[in-house]
């Protein structure tokens, strides 16, 4: 059935807090104040990612909300508040999409009987062969359940029809909705129409994913119009004594029954006409939502919009009289004006031709990133809140792992309560990363602002620290950093004189992170040593000796971010023997996946061919390679190896169905030989996102053995939202998990062999993780194949 109810997409949670829900007297003037903003911006998403006139007209709807904030907050009661809505609405120019008052409630006493008594006949003939069907006074849930049944015992009079009048005056419902039809006239059509006739089709906006705001992303996310078939009426071959199709069929409204699908497809076809009294309300012919205000109040929100038939204008009354109360009626007989002017419409000829001027085509969509404001370094309050409304939207609406976020909900008023006391440049970038750690995601990454470089740096010295026995160590230095005196095995007491404790709590305030090992990755990988480019690190060290020295060194752009290979040597190599024979070859190979190509896969296969064993060392970021190995570690012949899910944000299907697009990532087929070793990967917080997903392809493929420490707990391609002042905001666009199902985000691959380094091994120069997976692999208590459970047997999709 193609209702045309307004269709009720829990696109928005109708809850914003505990508070909200309370009755305006009830809440303090600043819970109202932050509670009716929460409403507009979800009012403004709702909007934003639905309406199809943002896909193609020249409408400023981030300057409609900003004019809106002043006058919400400024707002003296419920009316100034829906005006103050409604006027953002306004810069739309849909009369269709707009505030709603409160519906009134009837006193019980007042309500009319609508049972089977108190209804008038459901047909009668008014003149010579034209047939008065009166279905208005089936309301509610009977036009639902009685009227279909009903309806249907008209077939043997529709055959004696020259002319039908649909009389479909009604009351709307009690959240005063138009009442919808469809299902008593759509199985009448084929008694109604003499050829074929379609009705309108009606396109939507579409957001499969979210479009990246800024570079590229290989989520492949899309955003685009999506036009499903128009309903088809076609005549019944086999009517009673074969009588044709009425003459005329004319539907008689009043705005309180939404306009059929049928009598607009036999408008534009010419053989039916519509009459309404008052103004045709064409909200009941294209889909829209509701949006709650609270306060009693709603807004209606336009999601779809009809596509032109040839030769016909589109929607029109034929005959248009002037509006009555609804279910106001005469006796049916002349002083009905209503009835009166269908029979003369039924009487008429149908045109020999349609209109000769259709309405014009709809424009195509195109794709305008969101304005950024670089100029607005330190934003004023409405553009601070519109900052809360893009972010606060674009996580509600388009971020996979959104069910991992305890309560975004009740993110939104504290949001905007920190944005209300951000003023100035600092206060406003601080309060943008505080926002952005409300999303639990290695990939979420706040940048291009001036106050941000200064939090979190643009240089660093040469030398790479992690957390190593519950303290920050040097575990790689460059030779400018060991010049200045810098040791592997230095752990780090302070950075410019701030305690390194002190140092990453003040950080950690503003980093996302997925997991703790997540955020050890980006504070000590990424913000621990960084500022200024060109300034000194001035770096208190405890070595060897346990005694502190410092240590200066110059930070640069180039070491921003400055990661060294796990091992030293060739990138692919055959293991010595560990007996430790001098010269001996073991029969285990190496290789680094940080440093390997994707060209060198076939040569990496060819040198290790003949080994019982490879170990893969992951501890960082791999080069496009895993699509290449696993086919050629496929033993298992393994057809998926891993799941994906992405939102699809759109009004032809609720929100609330939790709608998406899944699909398996197959594993390439080769024919290339198979290796049939046994393979070890070694992880550590420095795996994440694609590292991450090759442990995913291997593990499907081979039954992969980790080693080593949980992985960062972040997978999906990245996507890019941008906020006034010039910031960008990363996320994951895509759900990923292990190929069975499980989950990856905010957990990471989780080893199957635990091994961590020690301060004393990296003084030493061991590398225990690799150390720990040759044991693994030598030793005779070592299991055939790895006991988790789930890589026991390849994945079934």
């Amino acid at each position: 059935m193609r209702s045309r109810l307004l269709v009720l997409l829990s696109l928005l949670a109708l809850a914003m807090s505990a508070a909200a829900e309370l009755a305006p007297s009830t809440l303090s003037t600043d819970a109202l104040r932050i509670a009716r903003l929460g409403h507009l911006v979800r009012l403004w998403g709702a909007v934003r990612y639905l309406h199809p006139y943002l896909a193609y007209k020249d409408i400023d709807w981030d300057a409609a909300f900003t004019s809106a904030v002043l006058k919400v907050r400024e707002a003296k009661g419920r009316d100034e508040y829906a005006a103050a809505a409604a006027g953002m609405l306004a810069a739309l120019g849909d009369p269709m999409t707009r505030v709603v008052p409160p519906v009134p409630q009837a006193p019980p006493a007042t309500v009319a009987p609508t049972g089977p008594a108190a209804r008038p006949p459901l047909s009668r003939w008014a003149a010579d062969g034209i047939l008065v069907i009166d279905l208005g006074s089936y309301q509610g849930y009977s036009a639902y359940t009685e009227l279909p049944a009903a309806a249907s015992g008209l077939r043997p009079e529709l055959a004696k029809a020259r002319a039908v009048i649909f009389d479909l005056r009604t009351e709307r419902d009690a959240d005063g909705d138009p009442v919808d039809y469809s299902l008593a006239l759509d199985p009448l059509a084929p008694f109604l129409v003499g050829e074929v006739v379609r009705a309108p089709p009606e396109r939507f906006v579409v957001h499969s994913g979210y479009v990246t705001q800024r570079g590229v992303s290989s989520g492949g996310y899309s955003s685009y119009f999506a036009t499903p078939f128009a309903a088809t009426y076609a005549p019944d071959a086999a009517k009673p004594g074969g009588s044709s199709a009425p003459r005329r069929v004319v539907f008689l409204l009043n705005g309180a029954a939404a306009v059929p699908p049928l009598a607009l497809a036999l408008q534009a076809a010419g053989e039916g006409a519509i009459v309404s009294e008052g103004e045709l309300d064409l909200e009941a012919v294209v889909r829209q939502t509701r949006i709650d205000l609270g306060e009693g109040l709603m807004a209606r929100v336009r999601t779809g919009e009809l596509v032109p038939i040839a030769r016909w204008p589109g929607p029109h009354a034929d005959a248009a009289l002037p509006a009555r109360a609804e279910g106001a009626r005469g006796a049916r007989a002349g002083d009905d004006p209503g009835i009166a002017a269908a029979m003369a419409l039924a009487e008429s000829q149908p045109p020999a031709e349609r209109p000769a001027a259709p309405a014009p085509p709809l424009p195509d969509a195109v794709f305008r990133p969101d304005r950024t404001y670089a100029e607005m370094r330190a934003p004023g309050l409405p553009h601070r809140l519109l900052a809360v409304a893009r972010l606060w939207n674009v996580i509600d609406l388009f971020y996979p792992y959104k069910p991992l976020i305890d309560d975004w909900g009740a993110a939104l008023p504290a949001m905007i309560a920190v944005m209300e006391r951000a003023d100035g440049a600092r206060e406003y970038a601080l309060a943008v990363a505080e926002m952005s750690t409300r999303v639990a995601d290695n990939h979420v990454y706040v940048y291009g602002h001036p106050e941000l470089d200064r939090l979190f740096g643009t240089a660093g010295p040469p030398i790479t620290v992690r957390r190593i026995e519950g303290v920050p160590v040097v575990i790689a230095a460059g030779d400018e950093a060991k010049k200045a005196g810098v040791e592997v095995g230095d752990v780090v007491q302070a950075v410019d004189g701030e305690p390194a404790a002190a140092r990453f709590t003040r950080l950690a305030h503003y980093v996302a992170a997925s997991t703790p090992q997540g955020l050890d990755e980006k504070v000590f990988l990424a913000f621990f040593l960084a500022g200024a480019d060109g300034s000194t690190a001035r770096l208190l060290l405890a070595g060897r000796d346990g005694r502190p020295r410092e240590a200066r060194v110059r930070r640069e752009a180039a070491w921003r971010r400055f990661i060294t290979p796990a091992t030293s040597g060739e990138v692919v190599r055959i293991l010595p023997r560990a007996d430790g024979e001098p010269g001996g070859v073991g029969d285990v190979g190496y290789v680094d996946l940080t440093r390997l190509t994707e060209l060198e896969v076939d040569g990496m296969f060819e040198r290790l061919a003949k080994t019982r064993a490879i170990v893969l060392d992951m501890r960082g970021y791999p080069k496009g390679t895993s699509w290449s190995i696993a086919p050629r570690i496929n033993i298992r012949k393994a057809r998926c190896g891993a799941l994906f899910r992405r939102p699809e944000v759109s009004a032809l299907v609720p929100v609330a169905a939790d709608v998406a697009l899944s699909f398996c990532q197959t594993i390439d087929t080769t024919d290339r030989p198979l290796y049939r070793g046994k393979t070890v990967m070694l992880i550590d917080e420095r795996a994440i996102s694609q590292s991450e997903h090759s442990g995913l392809l291997f593990e499907a493929a081979s039954a992969t053995t980790f080693v080593g420490t949980p992985t960062a707990g972040a997978n999906g391609d990245v996507a890019t939202l941008s906020l006034p002042g010039g910031i960008f905001m990363s996320f994951s666009g895509h759900e990923v998990r292990h190929a069975d199902g499980r989950q990856l985000q905010r957990v990471g691959l989780v080893p199957d062999v635990a091994a961590a380094p020690t301060i004393a091994g990296l003084r030493a120069g061991r590398d225990e993780v690799l150390e720990r997976a040759l044991r693994y692999l030598d030793s005779d208590a070592a299991p055939a194949a790895p006991t988790n459970p789930a890589k026991s047997a390849p994945p079934r999709h």
